[in-house]
């Protein structure tokens, strides 16, 4: 029988079959897709990653110097760079984002493991920055245009008032910005990055705190210049050749009023001339008539605590108290603040003086005009019979009426002026106290209020008051050499050494402790420090052995913001050194499990002094964490200059 096709029964596939292949196909087409949209991904973050690198590379071509200027085009150009690097690194987030929790798994990858881990936080710090650049230019601009704005339109700072109010917006979201820089920082361990990447970041570390404070101060501004009401603020010229807890002896004093801005008169005075006989004052503190003889604490003495809103209190009080004037808070600056301060006004014409002020010249010219007063024939040669005692501060209200004359005007840089007031600020040369409560909170988060602040673990203050009515701090250096021995308990032995040297001329005389003026200025510098020195330490602290004090004695008590202070004398003689060593217990706890942190203090006044720092570590567990640091065969050691608080940090390796 034949068998034709149509009579051929036909091969039926399986449903099974076909319905896998339509899954192998509509999966291919999902594949396909996928492996498109991810190129279109990386092709997308390649691009903003190729644009995001070059406007980095074109900020750090900027001439930071041209911005100090506060040039509105300037500020521009970088206002579009930040913006451009922000929507760049945006787009990166966006593509990338979704594979971010990956990346923590690629620790094991050879050369790049450290940076694939880290990739979340190495993003978020770098929208953040650029965030926080950009959110500042956009103020830092609308403040520029104020500043360069038309004489006609009233005072430089009167037009900087509500700029700086309509700015606020930009500072905050800067703040926040700078907020989650600081959080990604602090989850990113630099020995596991690439070197050229940890650099940068060393950089950031340097540089974050500026931001951070640069940010404070615009948002503290329009508080403290009076847009919410007039401010009267109390002014204290500290002269830092004769030094005391906060800065320097108050030599003279003056009220500053300013409402929106606008300045008022500046009414300095000496400030032996803030007394009323006929009113009672209270009982000197008992260490300041121990080391001066004062029965009656005087406006002039009013900074004796280190703590500066403290101090800052009695100055009010006493000023309220002599002379009758409340005041809305308390300035506070010494000389250098004052060098840096004209430095930025320079050249400062003054009338009746020969050469206008400069930074190199005003204190020069201030100690000469102390010695002989424009405005007198007579001089310190004849102090004691003649009118130049009146007179030997006039410089003090020529300087500060001259300056605010220059303010007023505007013709000032104020990229530099402020570049001066924040440094003075960082490195305490410049102090703030406010009555407000929100205003002093800022104040001291930005580390402006002179607040002692102890801390939760190791603390240091050293705090030295010249109590020999002279000016030798001008030539008197030191060093600071800190040596702390970790206990099983987590206490720790402590052995400071504090080390002054006298850089005048050695004489044959003897040390007299008493008050008296002399020749010339520089002749109240040629003579003995008279050193009454106190050390803040961690409250529970025991003193255990003391050398090198003139009397040997050191008394124990309590310190300022709840700290065990040490306290004793030194006398030290032109061209002589001396060392004076405390050794002492810290409280169990003070050294954590694995942690070991020291906050070391700068006192106002002073200039930047080397400090040592020796965490001894015979089984060799500790490593340095900040500001840096190296091991050698004693332990752990930190080396800097302190010119601000330093928080020293050490870790225990596992």
């Amino acid at each position: 029988m034949s068998v034709t096709p149509e009579t051929v029964p036909s091969k039926q596939k399986p449903p099974g079959r076909r319905l896998w292949k339509r899954v192998l196909a509509v999966a291919l087409v999902v594949v396909v897709l996928l492996v498109a949209l991810l190129a279109l991904r990386v092709v997308q973050t390649a691009t903003a990653a190729r644009s995001a690198l070059t406007e980095l590379q074109g900020l750090q071509t900027v001439d930071l110097e041209a911005l100090t200027s506060l040039d509105p085009a300037n500020l521009a150009d970088m206002q579009g760079r930040f913006a451009r690097l922000e929507a760049d690194l945006d787009t990166v987030a966006a593509q990338v984002g979704p594979f971010l929790p990956l990346t923590r798994g690629l620790g094991w990858l050879p050369r790049f493991g450290g940076e694939a881990q880290a990739a979340p936080e190495l993003l978020q710090l770098a929208r953040g920055a650029a965030t926080a650049g950009r959110a500042s230019m956009d103020g830092a601009y609308v403040l520029a245009h104020a500043l360069n704005g038309q004489p006609g339109q009233g005072s430089a700072l009167a037009r900087l008032v509500p700029a700086l109010e309509q700015t606020q917006p930009s500072w905050q979201e800067a703040d926040a910005a700078l907020a989650q820089v600081a959080d990604a920082r602090s989850r990113l361990d630099l020995a596991q990055l690439d070197p050229r990447i940890a650099g940068q970041l060393e950089r950031l570390d340097r540089y974050l705190p500026l931001l951070q404070t640069g940010s404070a101060l615009a948002r503290l501004a329009p508080s403290l210049l009076g847009a919410n009401g007039a401010k009267t603020y109390l002014l204290l010229a500290q002269n830092s050749d004769e030094l005391r807890p906060t800065g320097g002896f108050i030599s003279g004093v003056g009220l500053l009023p300013i409402d929106q801005g606008q300045l008022g008169e500046i009414d300095f005075a000496d400030s032996y001339t803030v007394y009323n006989p006929n009113i009672d004052h209270p009982l000197a503190p008992p260490d300041l008539e121990q080391t001066m003889g004062a029965q009656m604490l005087l406006f002039r003495d009013a900074n004796w605590s280190a703590d500066f809103p403290s101090s800052a209190q009695v100055a009010q009080a006493l000023y309220q108290l002599d002379i009758g004037a409340p005041s809305d808070g308390v300035i506070a600056f010494d000389l250098e603040a004052t060098r840096r301060l004209v430095a930025a006004l320079q050249p400062l014409p003054l009338p009746g003086y020969q050469q206008p002020l400069t930074g190199d010249n005003v204190l020069v010219a201030m100690r000469e005009v102390w010695a002989e007063p424009l405005t007198t024939e007579n001089s310190v040669r004849e102090a004691g019979a003649t009118d130049w005692w009146l007179h030997r501060k006039d410089f003090m209200g020529d300087l500060a009426s001259a300056a605010r004359e220059r303010l007023e005007t505007g013709q000032v840089d104020f990229g530099k002026l402020a570049q001066a007031l924040y440094s003075s600020l960082q490195e305490k040369h410049v102090l703030v106290m406010v009555n407000d409560p929100a205003t002093a909170a800022l104040l001291a988060e930005a580390g402006w209020s002179g607040t002692v602040d102890p801390g939760d673990d190791d603390f240091l203050l050293v705090v030295d008051s010249n109590v020999g009515w002279n000016k030798v701090n001008s030539v008197v250096q030191r060093n600071t050499n800190y040596t702390v021995t970790p206990q099983p308990d987590g206490s720790a032995l402590v052995d400071l050494e504090l080390v002054y040297r006298h850089q005048g001329e050695a004489g044959s005389d003897a040390c007299v402790h008493e008050a008296r003026y002399g020749d010339s200025y520089e002749d109240m510098a040629r003579r003995c420090y008279f050193n009454y020195l106190r050390v803040l330490t961690p409250a529970g602290a025991q003193l255990r052995s003391a050398e090198g004090f003139e009397p040997p004695d050191v008394s124990t008590r309590a310190g300022e913001r709840g700290t065990t202070q040490f306290a004793g004398s030194l006398v030290l003689p032109p061209g002589q050194t001396a060392r004076m060593r405390l050794s002492y217990q810290l409280p169990a706890g003070t050294i954590g499990d694995d942690t070991y942190h020291l906050r070391v203090q700068k006192q106002p006044g002073i200039p930047a002094w080397p400090v040592r720092v020796l965490l001894v570590d015979p089984d060799g567990v500790w490593q340095p964490v900040a500001p840096g640091g190296r091991r050698s065969n004693d332990g752990v050691q930190v080396v800097f200059d302190l010119s601000r608080d330093v928080d020293v940090i050490m870790a225990r390796q596992p």
